[in-house]
This record gives C-alpha cells, sequence and structure tokens, in this order.
C-alpha cells in the first residue's frame, strides 16, 4: 500500500485553513504518513462505525481536530472534509457530509 496519492478536498482544505498555525503543521505531517504509509493506526486515526470505506483521523492540538478520508479502487486517498470535535460521538451531520462528498467523487 505505500506510494500512495493524497488530495483534498476544497472542503478539507478551506477547514485547514481555519485552524491555528500549529494543527496546520500537525495535519500536513499527517498527509504525508499517510501518502508515505498508505494507512494510519490507532489512535492518530480509526475506522468510522458502521461505514464502508469511511476512515477519521485525528489532530489534537488547543483545539480538537477530526478529519474523513476514503481509499480509491487503486493509489488515491481523498482527505473529505474535517470538523472540530466537540463531543464523544462522531456528529451524524458530519458523518453524512462526508458520505455526500464521497458519492459526489465517485467513491
Amino acid at each position: 500500500m505505500p506510494g500512495k496519492t493524497v488530495i483534498q478536498t476544497d472542503r478539507a482544505r478551506e477547514f485547514m485553513e481555519t485552524m491555528d498555525p500549529l494543527s496546520q503543521r500537525k495535519y500536513a505531517a499527517i498527509l504525508q504518513l499517510l501518502a508515505e504509509q498508505g494507512f494510519l493506526r490507532a489512535p492518530r486515526a480509526e475506522k468510522v462505525e458502521g461505514q464502508e470505506n469511511l476512515f477519521a483521523f485525528r489532530i489534537l492540538t488547543d483545539g480538537n481536530y477530526r478529519y474523513f478520508y476514503c481509499y480509491d479502487a487503486g493509489t488515491i486517498i481523498y482527505v473529505l472534509s474535517g470538523y472540530s470535535k466537540k463531543s464523544n460521538d462522531i456528529p451524524r451531520r458530519e458523518i453524512d457530509r462526508a458520505l455526500q462528498i464521497r458519492k459526489e467523487l465517485g467513491l
């Protein structure tokens, strides 16, 4: 799986731009790791329960951020969307938003 290409959707990129500089650096480091390894392990990432081909990675700084990502059938990983996590559970509307973006991408 190594050697993946990571593509950010506009929604993911726009959300990243709202984060503080430290969180942006951590985000960039996670994307690089994802591209090099092709996957992320807990506690950095998790499969979204009840969803096929939908994963979330976390950025823990002063903010608590989560990003959804998925895989295509080949060598591309798509970072779909991000949000600021404020509760223990992933908000359903955030999952639905990521699923809609994934559907628009034809994945």
